[in-house]
């Protein structure tokens, strides 16, 4: 009983920072990095950490035809010819765009919604935890949802591959309804080969990854005592994978660990098998025929920098942006560089638009 026990307890902190972000896990020595972090932080009061979810507006629910229902919310600007869409990643939800949401509140149209299963919307069949099925969702959301104005697509890791899978299933948009594109902290694929955890080979760590997650759904109780907002490991876990500077405000972790840990790790579970399957890299002809910008965070530990670097190869008039000292949740840790890049690919678009 107890080296079952401690088999599962080592799994789970191999894999908690995974059922968080993607893919990840615990590193050796965490329990002392634990220990210097309690002594240098100072925790986040539950006022400041309130602000970070308090940008708030109103949106129709979209119902998918197998019934998932998509919560979305729509700040609307003065009256102008462009909408954002945002596109969130694996394991967060819309708040995860508080910055920039901010930074363009009241100038343009925004358009905010959670992921199938993450967030506000409704759970969903696992077998439909896939990209194209995002995809789907996303056009039905352009289509329900932000109307037949000019949009400009924001995602951030998985969010930006649906938008990639949207240009291979639909490339009549781009160009048309589509006229600029954002990928964040992304990649097109073989992301197999990559394994967050050093000293660990990218497909030994998928290929136990998927079982272990498995037996780490029969712990409920040990695995959330981990993952709760608030919690020691779930603040170390969360400041090692999803940032990438030393200096990262705790408010910041705090705010990422508060969205992480609402996901249920069933949910988690549900679209891992997507990361094997991702191959978008046909896609990136499709994007090309729009302004793009790509940014990347140089210490990104779930999407790497040289995944960033193999979109660009493909995307020749992208803006290319490699963010140092910067982690996954870029568009948090490094928001001002983040929404820079927003403003010139906005600046590209209404060039185009005359």
């Amino acid at each position: 009983m107890v080296p079952q026990r401690s088999t599962l307890a080592a799994g789970f902190r191999l894999l908690t920072g995974f059922a968080a972000l993607a893919a990840g896990g615990v590193a050796l020595g965490i329990e002392l990095e634990r220990r210097i972090v309690a002594k240098r932080i100072t925790r986040t009061s539950e006022a400041d950490l309130a602000a970070f979810f308090s940008l708030r507006s109103d949106g129709p629910d979209v119902t998918t035809p197998d019934g998932v229902v998509l919560h979305t919310e729509v700040d609307e600007g003065p009256a102008d010819d462009l909408t954002l869409v945002y596109v969130h990643g694996y394991a967060l939800n819309l708040d995860c765009w508080h910055f920039q949401r901010l930074h363009f509140r009241g100038q343009l149209r925004q358009v905010l919604y959670d992921q199938r299963s993450h967030g506000r919307s409704t759970r969903s069949e696992a077998e439909r935890c896939r990209i194209p099925q995002l995809a789907e969702d996303l056009y039905q959301v352009l289509e329900e949802v932000v109307g037949p104005g000019p949009v400009v697509l924001i995602g951030h890791s998985m969010g930006a591959m649906a938008i990639m899978r949207l240009a291979q299933s639909r490339p009549e948009l781009f160009g048309s309804r589509v006229l600029g594109v954002a990928l964040f902290c992304t990649s097109a694929g073989e992301l197999t080969d990559h394994s967050p955890i050093r000293g660990i080979p990218g497909r030994t760590f998928h290929r136990v990854a998927e079982p272990l997650m498995a037996g780490l759904n029969r712990i409920p109780e040990l695995v959330s005592q981990g993952r709760r907002a608030g919690s020691d490991l779930g603040y170390v876990v969360t400041r090692r994978m999803a940032f990438g500077s030393d200096d990262v405000p705790p408010s910041y972790v705090d705010f990422a660990s508060e969205m992480l840990a609402e996901i249920p790790l069933e949910v988690v579970a549900d679209y891992y098998p997507a990361i094997g399957e991702l191959d978008e890299y046909a896609a990136l002809e499709i994007v090309s025929t729009v302004p793009t910008v790509v940014v990347g965070g140089e210490n990104d530990m779930i999407t790497p920098i040289e995944h960033t670097a193999r979109i660009v190869e493909s995307l020749p008039k992208a803006e290319a942006i490699r963010v140092e000292d910067c982690g996954h949740l870029g568009m948090i840790e490094k928001h001002e560089i983040f929404n820079g890049a927003l403003d010139v690919l906005l600046a590209r678009v209404r060039a185009t638009l005359g």
